[in-house]
């Protein structure tokens, strides 16, 4: 994808990467747990005091909410710390990526209103949402704010 800014630019996509992979992690906690595969640091499961156990048993106490919570807020982080991204990109990438980002981003958000969902199956969003944010891309102007 086309850009200009450079190694800011590179920076704002590093950490928009991030937030849409801890996104993807979260929503799929359990499906990976269940595999054996714990993506996110174990110092975060020793912090909250939350045994990664636990999470392959789908079994969720007031640790496993403060490790969510904390964990959400780090993706939340992330996505503040690329908001500028869209904006250094040419303007035909531009839907792309913030459809992608607006996608992801409620999946976050839907996480962040139902924790312990994760645990029982995987979060989703619905038709409706995703039509209207592909239609909301598709509709871009390359000096939009979003």
């Amino acid at each position: 994808w086309g850009y200009r800014g450079g190694a800011q630019t590179r920076k704002l996509a590093e950490y928009r990467g991030v937030a849409l992979q801890l996104t993807n992690m979260l929503r799929d906690l359990i499906e990976d747990a269940r595999q054996g595969r714990f993506y996110l640091p174990a110092e975060d499961f020793e912090r909250f005091g939350y045994d990664p156990k636990l999470l392959a048993a789908g079994r969720a106490d007031a640790a496993f909410d403060r490790f969510m919570t904390f964990q959400v807020e780090r993706a939340r982080s992330y996505y503040a710390r690329s908001a500028e991204l869209e904006s250094q990109l040419d303007a035909a990438c531009r839907p792309a990526c913030w459809a992608i980002m607006r996608i992801y981003r409620a999946l976050l958000e839907k996480i962040a209103r139902h924790p312990r969902r994760v645990l029982r199956r995987r979060v989703r969003l619905g038709v409706v949402s995703k039509l209207w944010i592909a239609f909301r891309a598709l509709c871009w102007r390359p000096t939009e704010s979003r």
